[in-house]
């Protein structure tokens, strides 16, 4: 103990006790390092969203939900695709597409991928045939955020009904022969799936 209080050697008291205090501060301010380092090691942790995943390219589950705030897609911020299952369909066969949407923009924006952000429209020649805005019941919002050159796709099946705009009833089946599908996403127009129906 006494050499504690009392160093012992050949230089002067005032050096040990110098030397001492030095120590003692470098023992905390590593002690200060450490702490710091943990608390912001928790706090990145908690902050993060575990519910919350990264995008990946043409997977409809893996999307990002956006965030508010975000700015929305433009039509020149998007590239539609639409692809039918089949060229032909028998008798009674349901159409099913599937619309790829692709951020080609410069910057992340957000985009309504659900039915109530898009325009399925069947045609044949001039005439129109079904839409699948018309007469929409409470079509669901899917936004979602897309980075740049990130993608995403959505499926629509049509029961080969008609169908306007006045809701109207009792309108003649699709007969069969050729038809041309599109689909329109905030001004943004794919091209023309082409298919037949027998």
């Amino acid at each position: 103990m006494s050499t504690v209080l009392r160093p012992v050697g050949s230089q002067p008291a005032r050096v040990y006790w110098i030397r001492r205090v030095l120590i003692l501060l470098g023992l905390v301010v590593v002690g200060v390092l450490v702490w710091a380092f943990v608390v912001s090691g928790q706090g990145d942790a908690t902050s993060q969203d575990p519910g919350q995943e990264v995008p990946a390219q043409g997977s409809e589950e893996d999307q990002e939900p956006a965030p508010a705030g975000m700015v929305a897609c433009t039509a020149a911020d998007l590239t539609l695709t639409l692809v039918s299952d089949a060229r032909t369909y028998p008798e009674d066969a349901r159409p099913v597409f599937t619309i790829g949407y692709t951020n080609t923009g410069p910057q992340s924006c957000t985009v309504d991928t659900g039915p109530a952000g898009r325009d399925l429209l069947i045609t044949s020649g001039a005439d129109r045939i079904w839409s699948s805005t018309d007469c929409e019941e409470e079509g669901g919002e899917r936004l979602l955020l897309l980075q740049p050159g990130e993608g995403d796709v959505a499926e629509v099946t049509w029961d080969r009904t008609r169908s306007d705009e006045a809701c109207s009833e009792g309108l003649p089946e699709p007969r069969p022969g050729t038809y041309s599908a599109t689909v329109g996403v905030l001004g943004a127009q794919s091209a023309a799936a082409v298919f037949d129906l027998g």
